[in-house]
């Protein structure tokens, strides 16, 4: 506690615009207050990143940013990182030397305009309803330090009135502002890394009132699904996940709910938490599997190093792999949704025409092209399935990919290295020469194939034909902000459809579920020759022999084992 109550606070106070007719808040005005600051002049002061996971931020589009010291106020400029670097900031300078007590103002506001990027997670400033969202990655200006702080969060919602509340990934309402609050510790450098999110406003909340501790959640405007029902089923998987992971019962877990124009359905976690996304269209059900997900990165995180993208294999991969196995022996799925799961990452993987690229080419292509994008999930999956059932034969089912998982979990909780090395050296251990050569291969490239009996009695391995996803057209063209078509494909369902190579696409389009469904077509809003247009068509190509798992005959459901 003494050291704790030496670490100097930094405080983050967020007062949201009064929302207009349309329920939209406008603005959140933003003030961070930072002791004992002292910077030489010509040294960065500020930071905020340019991009974060794909998202633009709002580096660019900060209003009547005013800041003062002891000694008064700063004049400053600004300098950008260049674009190649692994995570690009917007510095901020002083003319002068900088002491005493950092003061720092500034006006973030909210369009709800589509990400230029594309493809990115729900991070952005997003307002609805008289309510509004995003991480700190994207608007939050943070002393540009590697100091670490206790950060205390501050609601003031005098202009929202009354009803309007907050939830934070540091707890629900002002946090570390209480006699005896410590708040979070967080080295700055650490803040965008690891995750801050709020919701705050005219707000759903659930349990009501929000209990702050255990599992909770957040959403703005109108799901067309009973969020609370929702929610209570979420509350109940939570719990057995706290119980498959021996981990401490009462940690605060949030799960934050809101709309997504371009890529409903999916979300991504953020700290201890998960943003979720919906549409109109969106059902309760196609929500399940997506927060079974994300919670299971909360328990067994990702690896130490390779840091990023390269051990996304292993963090995408467990969470694809667990994300129906665990609801299923919780009771919280039927078989017959396991197998539909299961079918939907085995069917993209198959048909993927980019299934062998090596794990080292991920990262310049993850954003880049979607095929690539969903190998980190799909092949990871497949590969944890594999592992399973060679542990599960070669033991006489006395040990399984349990076992692992919650050895790596264990390590992270006695603060002993959770990296690559260490799991080549538990498959040394539990699968021998065989296994660490399984993993090479996989990272390699080759296909991975679990046996026919890998998901359990209860399922067959088969084939049968499935198309290739295939876009028509160069799949950078939708990361740029013009997105004009080229490469098109000649007799391609694009083509067919009436692309044409110089068509701009006008809004971002979505593509990663659309791969998993042999049936999703592809709707784009193009402009050509001054005209704006739809034009809709089925991504698919040639037709390969693709392995899917059918429900064997005579298993009753309650005789399956996964």
């Amino acid at each position: 506690m003494a050291g704790a109550a030496a670490t100097p606070q930094l405080t983050i106070t967020l007062t949201p615009a009064a929302a207009g007719a349309d329920g939209n808040i406008p603005y959140v005005d933003v003030q961070l207050v930072a002791p004992g600051m002292s910077v030489a002049a010509g040294k960065p002061l500020l930071r905020l990143p340019l991009v974060s996971s794909n998202v633009t931020t709002l580096a660019g589009e900060l209003k009547d940013l005013r800041v003062t010291d002891s000694k008064g106020a700063l004049t400053l400029a600004t300098r950008d990182d260049p674009p190649s670097a692994p995570m690009s900031f917007r510095h901020w300078y002083a003319s002068r030397a900088v002491a005493g007590t950092l003061t720092i103002h500034y006006r973030a506001p909210i369009t709800n305009a589509l990400n230029p990027r594309g493809a990115a997670p729900p991070l952005e400033l997003r307002t609805e309803s008289g309510g509004f969202s995003g991480d700190a990655s994207t608007f939050l200006v943070l002393p540009d330090s590697d100091r670490t702080y206790r950060i205390a969060l501050r609601w003031d919602f005098a202009a929202l009135g009354p009803g309007a509340i907050g939830l934070s990934t540091l707890g629900a309402g002002n946090v570390g502002l209480a006699a005896g609050d410590q708040g979070a510790r967080r080295r700055l450098s650490a803040v965008y890394d690891s995750g801050l999110y709020v919701m705050g406003g005219l707000i759903h909340v659930y349990p009501s009132p929000l209990s702050g501790a255990g599992f909770m959640s957040a959403w703005q405007g109108q799901p067309p699904f009973d969020a609370n029902a929702l929610m209570r089923w979420t509350q109940s998987l939570y719990g057995s996940y706290v119980r498959f992971f021996a981990a401490p019962a009462g940690q605060p877990y949030e799960v934050f709910l809101r709309r997504n124009p371009v890529n409903a359905g999916g979300g991504v976690e953020v700290g201890r938490s998960f943003v979720g996304t919906f549409d109109r269209q969106t059902a309760a059900r196609d929500l399940e599997l997506t927060l079974a997900h994300e919670m299971v990165h909360t328990f067994v995180g990702g690896l130490d190093e390779p840091k990023g993208l390269l051990s996304s294999w292993y963090a995408e991969g467990l969470a694809v792999y667990y994300e129906r196995v665990l609801p299923w022996r919780a009771g919280l799925i039927s078989t017959d949704d396991f197998l539909a799961d299961l079918n939907k990452t085995a069917a993209r993987y198959y048909t993927d025409l980019l299934n062998d690229t090596p794990n080292g080419r991920i990262p310049a292509r993850f954003w880049a092209d979607t095929r690539v994008r969903v190998l980190p999930y799909d092949r990871g999956s497949l590969y944890f399935a594999a592992l399973n059932a060679q542990l599960r034969r070669g033991s006489h089912g006395k040990r399984s990919l349990d076992d692992l998982v919650r050895q790596m979990v264990a390590r992270r909780g006695r603060g002993l290295p959770v990296d690559e090395q260490a799991w080549v050296s538990l498959l040394r251990k539990t699968a021998g020469r065989d296994g660490v050569a399984r993993f090479e291969a996989m990272l390699a490239g080759k296909l991975v194939l679990p046996p026919s009996g890998a998901f359990g009695r209860c399922f067959a391995r088969t084939k049968v034909p499935l198309r290739r996803y295939q876009l028509g057209f160069d799949s950078a063209v939708l990361m740029e902000p013009t997105r004009i078509i080229r490469g098109l494909v000649p007799g391609s369902e694009a083509a067919r459809a009436g692309l044409r190579d110089g068509d701009r696409i006008v809004r971002p389009v979505p593509q990663d579920a659309i791969q998993a469904d042999q049936n999703a077509r592809l709707a784009l809003l193009i402009e050509r020759g001054g005209r704006t247009f739809p034009i809709t068509y089925l991504p698919r190509g040639a037709a390969v022999a693709a392995y899917q798992w059918e429900r064997g005959r005579g298993v009753p459901a309650r005789d399956c084992d996964l």
